[in-house]
Protein backbone atom coordinates (compact mmCIF):
# COMPACT_ATOMS: atom_id res chain seq x y z
CA UNK A 1 0.00 0.00 0.00
CA UNK A 2 1.34 3.47 -0.83
CA UNK A 3 0.15 7.05 -0.64
CA UNK A 4 -0.56 9.03 -3.82
CA UNK A 5 -1.62 12.67 -3.53
CA UNK A 6 -2.96 12.15 0.01
CA UNK A 7 -5.28 9.34 -1.14
CA UNK A 8 -4.65 5.75 -0.09
CA UNK A 9 -4.10 3.48 -3.03
CA UNK A 10 -4.54 -0.24 -2.36
CA UNK A 11 -4.29 -1.66 -5.86
CA UNK A 12 -7.99 -2.33 -6.59
CA UNK A 13 -9.54 -1.17 -9.88
CA UNK A 14 -12.04 1.70 -9.70
CA UNK A 15 -15.04 -0.45 -10.66
CA UNK A 16 -14.47 -2.51 -7.47
CA UNK A 17 -15.96 0.35 -5.46
CA UNK A 18 -19.06 0.89 -7.63
CA UNK A 19 -21.28 -1.65 -5.74
CA UNK A 20 -20.25 -0.05 -2.43
CA UNK A 21 -21.06 3.43 -3.72
CA UNK A 22 -24.39 2.19 -5.11
CA UNK A 23 -25.37 0.69 -1.73
CA UNK A 24 -24.47 3.89 0.10
CA UNK A 25 -26.63 5.96 -2.23
CA UNK A 26 -29.60 3.63 -2.44
CA UNK A 27 -29.61 1.72 0.88
CA UNK A 28 -32.62 3.88 1.72
CA UNK A 29 -34.98 4.55 -1.18
CA UNK A 30 -34.48 8.04 -2.54
CA UNK A 31 -37.90 9.64 -2.36
CA UNK A 32 -39.28 12.41 -4.51
CA UNK A 33 -38.45 15.83 -3.16
CA UNK A 34 -40.03 18.44 -5.43
CA UNK A 35 -40.29 22.10 -4.58
CA UNK A 36 -43.43 23.66 -5.95
CA UNK A 37 -45.00 27.09 -5.68
CA UNK A 38 -47.59 27.34 -2.95
CA UNK A 39 -50.24 28.54 -5.38
CA UNK A 40 -49.56 25.73 -7.85
CA UNK A 41 -51.70 23.32 -5.82
CA UNK A 42 -55.04 23.14 -7.59
CA UNK A 43 -57.31 22.98 -4.57
CA UNK A 44 -60.45 23.04 -6.69
CA UNK A 45 -59.15 20.01 -8.56
CA UNK A 46 -57.09 17.99 -6.15
CA UNK A 47 -59.35 18.44 -3.13
CA UNK A 48 -61.86 16.21 -4.89
CA UNK A 49 -59.75 13.21 -3.93
CA UNK A 50 -60.10 13.30 -0.13
CA UNK A 51 -62.37 14.80 2.53
CA UNK A 52 -61.54 18.25 3.84
CA UNK A 53 -61.67 17.07 7.45
CA UNK A 54 -59.32 14.13 6.95
CA UNK A 55 -56.09 14.75 8.83
CA UNK A 56 -52.50 14.44 7.71
CA UNK A 57 -51.95 11.33 9.86
CA UNK A 58 -51.06 9.19 6.86
CA UNK A 59 -48.81 11.76 5.22
CA UNK A 60 -45.73 11.17 7.34
CA UNK A 61 -43.09 11.10 4.62
CA UNK A 62 -41.15 14.30 4.06
CA UNK A 63 -38.30 13.04 1.87
CA UNK A 64 -34.63 13.88 2.07
CA UNK A 65 -34.04 17.61 2.10
CA UNK A 66 -30.53 17.32 0.64
CA UNK A 67 -31.37 15.12 -2.34
CA UNK A 68 -33.50 15.54 -5.42
CA UNK A 69 -34.83 12.20 -6.63
CA UNK A 70 -34.52 12.88 -10.33
CA UNK A 71 -30.83 13.70 -9.95
CA UNK A 72 -30.44 9.94 -9.60
CA UNK A 73 -32.90 8.64 -12.18
CA UNK A 74 -32.97 11.27 -14.92
CA UNK A 75 -30.78 10.73 -17.96
CA UNK A 76 -27.60 12.83 -17.55
CA UNK A 77 -27.79 16.19 -19.36
CA UNK A 78 -31.46 15.53 -20.17
CA UNK A 79 -33.14 18.40 -22.01
CA UNK A 80 -36.77 18.55 -22.98
CA UNK A 81 -37.54 19.22 -26.63
CA UNK A 82 -40.97 20.75 -27.28
CA UNK A 83 -41.20 18.50 -30.34
CA UNK A 84 -41.73 15.65 -27.86
CA UNK A 85 -45.07 17.08 -26.68
CA UNK A 86 -47.79 14.55 -27.57
CA UNK A 87 -51.30 15.09 -28.98
CA UNK A 88 -50.83 18.57 -30.45
CA UNK A 89 -54.17 18.27 -32.22
CA UNK A 90 -55.99 17.83 -28.90
CA UNK A 91 -53.91 20.29 -26.84
CA UNK A 92 -52.67 23.11 -29.08
CA UNK A 93 -51.75 25.51 -26.26
CA UNK A 94 -48.69 25.08 -24.07
CA UNK A 95 -47.12 22.45 -21.84
CA UNK A 96 -47.72 23.02 -18.11
CA UNK A 97 -45.57 20.90 -15.76
CA UNK A 98 -47.01 22.30 -12.52
CA UNK A 99 -50.79 22.65 -12.81
CA UNK A 100 -52.71 19.40 -13.08
CA UNK A 101 -55.64 20.95 -14.95
CA UNK A 102 -54.56 24.12 -16.77
CA UNK A 103 -57.19 23.84 -19.51
CA UNK A 104 -60.35 25.01 -17.72
CA UNK A 105 -62.75 23.88 -20.44
CA UNK A 106 -66.36 22.78 -19.96
CA UNK A 107 -67.03 19.64 -21.97
CA UNK A 108 -70.58 19.05 -20.77
CA UNK A 109 -71.93 20.60 -23.95
CA UNK A 110 -69.23 19.59 -26.41
CA UNK A 111 -70.62 19.32 -29.92
CA UNK A 112 -67.95 17.09 -31.42
CA UNK A 113 -67.39 13.38 -31.09
CA UNK A 114 -63.77 12.31 -30.65
CA UNK A 115 -62.53 8.80 -31.36
CA UNK A 116 -59.57 7.77 -29.21
CA UNK A 117 -57.44 4.75 -30.14
CA UNK A 118 -56.67 2.63 -27.08
CA UNK A 119 -54.86 -0.21 -28.79
CA UNK A 120 -53.80 -1.15 -32.29
CA UNK A 121 -51.14 -3.26 -33.93
CA UNK A 122 -49.07 -0.29 -35.08
CA UNK A 123 -48.17 2.22 -32.38
CA UNK A 124 -50.80 2.16 -29.61
CA UNK A 125 -50.27 -0.31 -26.80
CA UNK A 126 -52.00 -0.87 -23.45
CA UNK A 127 -50.94 -1.99 -19.98
CA UNK A 128 -53.14 -1.89 -16.83
CA UNK A 129 -51.90 0.72 -14.35
CA UNK A 130 -52.10 -1.79 -11.50
CA UNK A 131 -53.65 -5.08 -10.49
CA UNK A 132 -55.68 -5.31 -7.31
CA UNK A 133 -59.10 -5.04 -5.71
CA UNK A 134 -61.10 -1.85 -6.26
CA UNK A 135 -61.74 -0.24 -2.88
CA UNK A 136 -63.55 2.85 -4.17
CA UNK A 137 -64.96 3.40 -7.63
CA UNK A 138 -65.94 6.38 -9.78
CA UNK A 139 -68.98 8.25 -8.44
CA UNK A 140 -70.51 9.66 -5.28
CA UNK A 141 -69.46 8.26 -1.92
CA UNK A 142 -70.17 9.23 1.66
CA UNK A 143 -67.63 11.16 3.70
CA UNK A 144 -69.05 11.49 7.20
CA UNK A 145 -72.36 13.33 6.93
CA UNK A 146 -71.87 14.53 3.37
CA UNK A 147 -71.68 13.09 -0.10
CA UNK A 148 -68.66 13.71 -2.27
CA UNK A 149 -67.81 12.74 -5.82
CA UNK A 150 -64.81 10.47 -6.36
CA UNK A 151 -63.29 11.16 -9.78
CA UNK A 152 -61.23 8.00 -10.14
CA UNK A 153 -60.84 4.45 -8.94
CA UNK A 154 -58.81 3.31 -5.94
CA UNK A 155 -56.85 0.07 -6.30
CA UNK A 156 -55.69 -1.66 -3.11
CA UNK A 157 -51.90 -2.09 -3.12
CA UNK A 158 -49.01 -2.72 -0.77
CA UNK A 159 -46.32 -0.11 -0.19
CA UNK A 160 -43.67 -0.61 -2.86
CA UNK A 161 -45.89 -2.34 -5.43
CA UNK A 162 -45.09 -1.18 -8.99
CA UNK A 163 -47.42 1.18 -10.87
CA UNK A 164 -47.33 1.17 -14.67
CA UNK A 165 -47.90 3.71 -17.44
CA UNK A 166 -51.16 2.83 -19.20
CA UNK A 167 -50.21 4.00 -22.72
CA UNK A 168 -47.18 5.50 -24.45
CA UNK A 169 -46.71 9.19 -23.73
CA UNK A 170 -44.70 11.89 -21.97
CA UNK A 171 -44.81 12.76 -18.26
CA UNK A 172 -46.31 16.24 -17.88
CA UNK A 173 -46.47 16.46 -14.06
CA UNK A 174 -44.46 14.62 -11.39
CA UNK A 175 -44.55 16.33 -8.01
CA UNK A 176 -45.92 16.30 -4.48
CA UNK A 177 -49.31 17.87 -3.76
CA UNK A 178 -51.24 18.30 -0.52
CA UNK A 179 -54.06 15.91 -1.42
CA UNK A 180 -52.69 13.56 -4.07
CA UNK A 181 -49.35 13.11 -2.31
CA UNK A 182 -46.70 12.09 -4.82
CA UNK A 183 -48.50 12.24 -8.15
CA UNK A 184 -47.72 11.61 -11.81
CA UNK A 185 -49.75 12.82 -14.79
CA UNK A 186 -48.95 11.50 -18.27
CA UNK A 187 -50.17 12.93 -21.55
CA UNK A 188 -50.55 10.15 -24.09
CA UNK A 189 -50.17 10.22 -27.85
CA UNK A 190 -53.80 9.12 -28.25
CA UNK A 191 -55.05 12.35 -26.58
CA UNK A 192 -55.89 11.06 -23.11
CA UNK A 193 -54.15 12.03 -19.89
CA UNK A 194 -53.87 9.62 -16.96
CA UNK A 195 -53.18 10.51 -13.33
CA UNK A 196 -51.62 8.25 -10.68
CA UNK A 197 -51.56 9.35 -7.03
CA UNK A 198 -50.33 8.54 -3.50
CA UNK A 199 -46.95 7.12 -4.54
CA UNK A 200 -44.37 6.24 -1.93
CA UNK A 201 -41.61 6.79 -4.49
CA UNK A 202 -41.56 8.34 -7.95
CA UNK A 203 -39.47 6.76 -10.68
CA UNK A 204 -39.99 9.35 -13.40
CA UNK A 205 -39.78 13.11 -13.93
CA UNK A 206 -41.49 15.88 -15.95
CA UNK A 207 -40.67 15.53 -19.62
CA UNK A 208 -39.71 11.86 -19.43
CA UNK A 209 -40.93 9.76 -22.36
CA UNK A 210 -42.65 6.56 -21.21
CA UNK A 211 -43.83 3.42 -22.92
CA UNK A 212 -46.92 1.42 -22.03
CA UNK A 213 -45.97 -0.87 -19.15
CA UNK A 214 -43.05 1.23 -17.88
CA UNK A 215 -42.89 1.41 -14.08
CA UNK A 216 -43.41 5.07 -13.13
CA UNK A 217 -43.42 4.72 -9.34
CA UNK A 218 -43.97 2.57 -6.28
CA UNK A 219 -47.33 2.55 -4.52
CA UNK A 220 -47.77 4.17 -1.13
CA UNK A 221 -50.03 6.28 1.03
CA UNK A 222 -48.79 9.87 0.75
CA UNK A 223 -51.18 12.82 0.70
CA UNK A 224 -54.70 12.46 2.05
CA UNK A 225 -54.92 8.70 2.12
CA UNK A 226 -56.23 6.15 4.59
CA UNK A 227 -53.91 3.35 3.52
CA UNK A 228 -51.67 2.13 0.68
CA UNK A 229 -53.46 2.31 -2.67
CA UNK A 230 -53.32 3.75 -6.16
CA UNK A 231 -55.76 6.52 -7.01
CA UNK A 232 -56.14 6.43 -10.80
CA UNK A 233 -57.89 8.91 -13.11
CA UNK A 234 -58.47 9.20 -16.86
CA UNK A 235 -58.80 12.74 -18.23
CA UNK A 236 -59.50 14.47 -21.51
CA UNK A 237 -58.64 18.18 -21.66
CA UNK A 238 -58.64 18.22 -17.87
CA UNK A 239 -62.09 16.71 -17.33
CA UNK A 240 -62.37 13.25 -15.79
CA UNK A 241 -63.80 10.19 -17.52
CA UNK A 242 -64.92 7.05 -15.70
CA UNK A 243 -61.93 4.64 -15.94
CA UNK A 244 -64.37 1.73 -15.76
CA UNK A 245 -65.41 2.63 -19.31
CA UNK A 246 -61.91 1.67 -20.43
CA UNK A 247 -60.49 -0.99 -18.10
CA UNK A 248 -62.01 -4.02 -16.39
CA UNK A 249 -59.89 -3.75 -13.26
CA UNK A 250 -60.47 -7.23 -11.74
CA UNK A 251 -58.49 -8.73 -14.64
CA UNK A 252 -56.68 -5.61 -15.89
CA UNK A 253 -58.10 -6.06 -19.38
CA UNK A 254 -59.05 -3.43 -21.94
CA UNK A 255 -62.80 -3.30 -22.69
CA UNK A 256 -62.41 -2.02 -26.25
CA UNK A 257 -59.71 -1.01 -28.70
CA UNK A 258 -61.16 2.51 -28.96
CA UNK A 259 -63.09 5.05 -26.89
CA UNK A 260 -65.73 7.43 -28.18
CA UNK A 261 -65.68 10.73 -26.28
CA UNK A 262 -68.75 12.95 -26.43
CA UNK A 263 -70.75 15.03 -23.97
CA UNK A 264 -72.26 11.90 -22.39
CA UNK A 265 -68.81 11.09 -20.94
CA UNK A 266 -69.12 14.20 -18.77
CA UNK A 267 -72.78 14.01 -17.73
CA UNK A 268 -71.68 13.30 -14.15
CA UNK A 269 -70.47 16.92 -13.93
CA UNK A 270 -74.09 18.11 -13.78
CA UNK A 271 -74.61 15.98 -10.66
CA UNK A 272 -71.38 17.30 -9.17
CA UNK A 273 -72.47 20.89 -9.81
CA UNK A 274 -75.90 20.27 -8.28
CA UNK A 275 -74.26 18.77 -5.21
CA UNK A 276 -71.98 21.80 -4.84
CA UNK A 277 -74.92 24.18 -5.10
CA UNK A 278 -76.45 22.56 -2.04
CA UNK A 279 -73.42 23.74 -0.10
CA UNK A 280 -74.15 27.03 1.63
CA UNK A 281 -70.72 27.92 3.04
CA UNK A 282 -67.07 27.37 2.17
CA UNK A 283 -64.19 27.31 4.66
CA UNK A 284 -61.17 29.01 3.08
CA UNK A 285 -57.99 26.96 2.81
CA UNK A 286 -54.41 28.15 2.51
CA UNK A 287 -53.66 29.42 -0.98
CA UNK A 288 -57.29 29.84 -2.06
CA UNK A 289 -58.46 33.01 -3.77
CA UNK A 290 -61.90 34.37 -4.58
CA UNK A 291 -61.48 33.36 -8.21
CA UNK A 292 -60.54 29.77 -7.36
CA UNK A 293 -63.48 29.40 -4.98
CA UNK A 294 -65.89 31.02 -7.45
CA UNK A 295 -64.70 28.67 -10.21
CA UNK A 296 -65.09 25.67 -7.91
CA UNK A 297 -68.75 26.43 -7.18
CA UNK A 298 -69.68 27.78 -10.59
CA UNK A 299 -70.50 31.34 -9.50
CA UNK A 300 -68.97 34.67 -10.44
CA UNK A 301 -66.36 36.49 -8.35
CA UNK A 302 -68.66 39.53 -8.15
CA UNK A 303 -71.51 37.42 -6.78
CA UNK A 304 -69.23 35.80 -4.20
CA UNK A 305 -67.89 39.19 -3.12
CA UNK A 306 -71.39 40.68 -2.91
CA UNK A 307 -72.72 37.81 -0.79
CA UNK A 308 -69.89 38.30 1.70
CA UNK A 309 -69.78 42.11 1.53
CA UNK A 310 -66.14 42.20 0.49
CA UNK A 311 -64.16 43.55 -2.46
CA UNK A 312 -63.32 41.37 -5.45
CA UNK A 313 -59.66 42.08 -4.59
CA UNK A 314 -59.92 40.99 -0.95
CA UNK A 315 -57.14 38.63 0.18
CA UNK A 316 -58.60 35.68 2.04
CA UNK A 317 -57.22 34.27 5.26
CA UNK A 318 -57.34 30.50 5.91
CA UNK A 319 -60.26 29.60 8.15
CA UNK A 320 -62.59 32.33 6.92
CA UNK A 321 -66.16 31.20 6.23
CA UNK A 322 -67.65 32.39 2.95
CA UNK A 323 -71.31 32.42 2.11
CA UNK A 324 -72.06 30.83 -1.27
CA UNK A 325 -75.78 31.56 -1.71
Amino acid sequence: MKVKNRFIYIGFPAYFFLPILFNLLFSNPVQAQVTEPEDSIMTSDEAEEAPDDEGEDFDNFTGYTDLNYWDFIRIPKFTFDSAMIPAHDHYPAGWDTITINPYKVDLRNMNDTVLIALRDSMDCFFHPPALGDITSTFGFRRWGRRSKFHFGVDVRMEVGDPVYAMFDGVVRVAKRSADYGYVVLIRHYNGLETLYAHFNQLLTWPGAPVRSGDIIGLAGSTGKSTGPHLHFEVRYKGEKIDPNKIVYFPTGSLLSDSLVIDKSCFSHLYKVQANKLRTRYHLVKKGETLSKIAYKYGISVKTLARLNRISTKTKLRPGRRLRLR
